[in-house]
């Protein structure tokens, strides 16, 4: 264009008609004055076009026998300069397209050319080309917030309604009270609005417009973004009165560049701390903020085609689609690929349905039709896609109606974003969740601040258990003080314990950093303190019983020693009254002592149980004319017996001891009198039963119980009245071996014993039995009466590890006239054996014996190498530790302590009685 504003107009046209048409056209254009310059040739008018003497072109399709889009790109390969707008007689479209292609800035059909719109197309064209500089160096991306930036900026709208949106989207997305977008003069470095959104602005009291910010322009002409992290007495912020007035407490900033040149700034108020990450939030739609207020400033009043902005939306991650009035697809982003794996521009005409989940396309296809009949205008929800690969895409779909320019129908626009990870997490938090909502135990959490900010159904339900409405009252009364010190330490605090109504609850506080919270889970453990409660009694009794069994034996060997050489001494005394009253005492005291060793191994179960099958009922009625007497005649006895009851295999003098040792400790228990009450009966012990008592077991058993109305007992003393020597009668009155007799009597019988008692009250003994099977067999005793022995010249190898119990066995096997080989421990008698190449006739061997080889093992080695020899154990334990080895013909048991013609008597019965089974010698 000319200094005088003239426009130099090149037509090329070999009609000189239509150049006078052209010339009307001209004529007609107010205020505006053109010089038009005529070409008639294809030649002629490339020479002229490639001169660039004039500001624009107008070129004729039809030149002769070549046409006008081959002389545009002749022209422009020639370096023409000027835009070109080519002229046609018909409107076709394949060369529309094919002039677009060559670069033709303008198509104009000359039947349609009116002046009005030569000019406009003449004005556009020199308009595009003052700001192609600008927008060469352009980037065609625009990063967005979501959908919403992608929408906003590819729509057909004003500048400042385009920014308006994005300040919305970026208060929204950005949690800011006011957002703002700016425009940069780099005359006065200063910026001004272009657009304003946020909360405050609904505020009547707010003025509407944010507060003053003195940044560095420098930085933010290098791009390089500014965060005021507190807003409050920044001195970069002078109006402090609005700050505090709106609360406000940060700001953040992004510079708006394009390459070297800085546009404008993007920046937030926020009435919430901000990080560094706004930075990274910011920064991913700012360039394409800056490429819109830029493409905007030089193409606003263009109207370039909709395929100029498509490049905007391509580095967008949401999907941004058109759809047409019938539901086909007519534009997708690349992100459409992206998400679902098919091509863009196969799936373009394709029906939006088709890619759509088969059991969500009711609700897509609904509010489509709802957006067409106009009864919607935009709309969020929630859907499935499926993909190329077949699988399924979870994605939220924001879609609004597309209208034209006279408000016609044109179809639906918006953008599908992928929630597929989002659903996932949200499915995973579900389940979760259900775990404490779910658990049978309490669970809680605690805030902070250490206040209680959950409990699921468990927590309230024991409450009410426990009689209470409130959950505190079942916490720890310092609770929420843990709770406080456990987040602050970061350390758990484990099992607080609380007492509840007779229960026991421990509470467990667990620290989650990451949530500042606290978690807390609460477990009744009454009924399993009282199972450890009983666990470890019966583990003490059991230990006891073990000591018990170990005195008991090594007593055994001394008593035998006593008793032996007593008995004999005695034998020997005819005559002196003086040696013999004295020896008596000692054998009597030894006696004594046995009784007390067998009372120990019954506790520890290591005595010798010979049951049989038989009547309760019947053994209680023989004791009833003893139990009177025993006592006395201030006690009133009662008794209630079961008709038929179940028989049970146990030891008849056993069993009597039971009820023997229950009956003197409820007299004991009632020094003035009362009454003792003896019951039986059937029970039928089930699981549930069996699982509170751990002594019990589910089965048919037959219960003796027995009940006094006496002083009864404490809680200390019924923990421990089944332990040896435990008594709290007066010293000389017990020994305290009663209860702890019959607790080993009942555990040899597989059976137990229950107790209950109240001070003052009483005590009630429930003895259990299990029932007899059908098939069960009583084993009748064997009782070997001592009298006149004969001895004999057998030979006898003696295998005993204590020296004196060595000693007198000897000299008593002497006076029978047997011969007797000794040994010390087993391991020795294999050698003695080998000596006397086992010209040896029976085998009398102690049970337990140093060296690693004890008298079972020795026995098994010797019978193997003469299956004949006769065998006698002897033991300071029970038989019942041999298990089946008296099963055999030729082997008997003596227990310790022993008198000299016991011994005798079993050594000579098991001589002479090859075939038959020799069970033990009675002390």
């Amino acid at each position: 264009m000319t200094d005088a504003g003239i426009v130099k107009v090149l037509l090329v046209e070999d009609d000189e008609d239509d150049f006078i048409l052209a010339q009307d056209l001209f004529s007609e254009m107010p205020g505006q004055r053109f010089a038009l310059d005529w070409e008639r040739s294809f030649d002629t008018g490339l020479k002229a076009m490639t001169l660039n003497q004039h500001d624009v072109c107008l070129v004729d399709y039809r030149l002769g026998a070549r046409n006008g889009v081959d002389l545009l790109r002749a022209a422009i390969e020639g370096g023409c300069q000027s835009p070109i707008i080519l002229l046609t007689g018909a409107g076709e479209h394949e060369i529309d397209v094919e002039a677009m292609q060559a670069g033709a800035s303008d198509y104009l059909v000359k039947a349609q050319l009116q002046s009005n719109s030569l000019e406009r197309s003449i004005r556009y064209a020199l308009q595009r080309k003052r700001a192609a500089a600008v927008a060469a160096f352009e980037q065609a991306r625009l990063a967005a917030f979501g959908a919403e930036i992608g929408l906003a900026l590819t729509r057909r709208d004003s500048l400042k309604a385009i920014l308006d949106r994005c300040a919305k989207a970026m208060s929204q997305y950005l949690n800011a009270g006011l957002a703002q977008i700016l425009s940069f003069d780099s005359r006065s470095k200063t910026f001004e609005p272009l657009a304003t959104a946020g909360p405050l602005l609904e505020r009547r009291e707010f003025r509407g417009r944010a507060p003053e910010v003195l940044l560095d322009v420098a930085p933010l002409a290098d791009g390089k973004p500014a965060l005021i992290k507190q807003l409050l007495n920044d001195p970069r912020v002078p109006e402090q009165d609005l700050i505090k007035r709106e609360g406000l407490v940060s700001c953040a900033a992004y510079p708006l560049a394009l390459e070297d040149k800085l546009v404008g700034l993007m920046a937030i108020f926020t009435q919430l701390p901000l990080t560094e990450q706004i930075s990274l939030e910011m920064g991913s739609v700012a360039h394409g903020i800056a490429l819109c207020i830029e493409r905007k400033r030089s193409e606003e009043a263009l109207g370039i085609s909709e395929f100029k902005y498509r490049s905007v939306v391509e580095s967008i991650k949401e999907v941004i689609f058109q759809l047409d009035e019938f539901g086909n697809w007519t534009f997708l982003n690349p992100a459409w690929t992206t998400v679902t794996g098919f091509q863009v521009k196969p799936t373009l005409g394709t029906f939006f349905l088709e890619y759509i989940f088969q059991d969500d396309r009711q609700q897509n296809q609904e509010i489509f039709l709802r957006f067409i009949e106009r009864k919607l205008d935009y709309c969020r929800y929630e859907t499935r896609f499926i993909t190329k690969d077949g699988k399924i895409r979870w994605v939220e779909v924001y879609g609004q109606l597309s209208l034209g320019a006279e408000g016609q129908l044109q179809g639906i626009s918006g953008s599908l974003t992928d929630i597929t990870d989002r659903k996932i997490a949200e499915i995973q938090i579900k389940k979760l969740a259900a775990f404490p909502r779910v658990n049978p135990n309490p669970v809680l959490e605690f805030s902070m601040d250490g206040a209680l900010t959950y409990s699921n159904d468990a927590a309230l339900q024991m409450a009410k258990s426990l009689g209470h409405d409130e959950l505190l009252a079942i916490l720890p009364p310092n609770a929420s003080v843990i709770a406080r010190e456990s987040l602050a330490s970061g350390q758990n605090r484990l099992r607080e314990e609380v007492q509840v109504n007779g229960r026991t609850i421990t509470w467990s506080f667990f620290p989650v950093p990451s949530s500042h919270v606290v978690h807390c889970y609460g477990v009744d453990v009454t009924d399993m303190l009282s199972l450890e409660a009983q666990l470890r009694h019966a583990q003490k009794l059991e230990s006891v019983g073990q000591l018990a069994a170990g005195v008991a034996h090594d007593f055994n060997n001394i008593l035998t020693v006593i008793q032996g050489y007593s008995d004999t001494l005695l034998a020997r005394s005819k005559g002196d009254d003086t040696m013999r009253s004295a020896l008596k005492q000692i054998c009597d005291a030894s006696k004594r002592a046995s009784a007390l060793t067998r009372q120990l191994l019954v506790f520890s179960r290591k005595q010798v149980i010979q049951p049989k099958v038989l009547d309760l009922n019947a053994v209680l009625q023989n004791l009833s004319n003893m139990l009177p007497r025993l006592l006395g005649e201030d006690v009133v006895l009662e008794t209630k017996y079961m008709a038929n009851l179940p028989r049970i295999e146990a030891d008849t003098g056993m069993l009597e001891q039971v009820v023997m040792n229950l009956a003197v400790n409820a007299r004991d228990a009632m020094p003035k009198g009362g009454r003792l009450t003896r019951c039986t009966t059937s029970v039928e012990i089930g699981k549930d039963y069996a699982s509170r008592h751990p002594d019990s077991r589910p089965g048919l058993f037959t219960c003796l119980t027995v009940s006094d109305t006496g002083c009864g007992m404490d809680a200390k003393t019924l923990e421990r009245i089944f332990e040896p020597f435990f008594t709290t009668k007066e010293v000389g009155k017990g020994t305290g071996l009663g209860l702890a007799t019959v607790y080993g009597i009942l555990k040899q019988h597989q059976g137990w014993i229950e107790v209950d008692s109240e001070v003052n009250v009483g005590t009630t003994f429930k003895v259990y039995f299990p029932a007899a099977a059908a098939s069960a067999i009583s084993t009748s005793d064997t009782t070997i009466i001592p009298g006149k022995v004969r001895g004999g010249k057998e030979t006898i190898l003696l295998v005993e590890d204590e020296p004196v119990v060595r000693e007198l066995v000897r000299e008593i096997l002497h006076t029978y006239e047997y011969k007797v080989i000794e040994a010390e421990s087993g391991i020795d008698a294999l050698r003695v054996w080998d000596q006397f190449d086992g010209k040896i006739d029976l085998l009398l061997t102690d049970m337990v014996m140093p060296e690693g080889l004890n008298g079972r093992e020795l026995a098994d080695q010797l019978k193997k190498r003469r299956p004949e020899l006769k065998v006698i154990f002897s033991s300071g334990y029970s038989a019942e530790s041999l298990g089946r080895e008296l099963t055999d013909g030729d082997t008997a048991f003596l227990p310790k302590p022993y008198l000299p013609p016991q011994l005798a008597q079993i050594v000579r019965q098991c001589l002479d009685t090859p075939k038959k089974r020799v069970e033990m010698a009675h002390a």
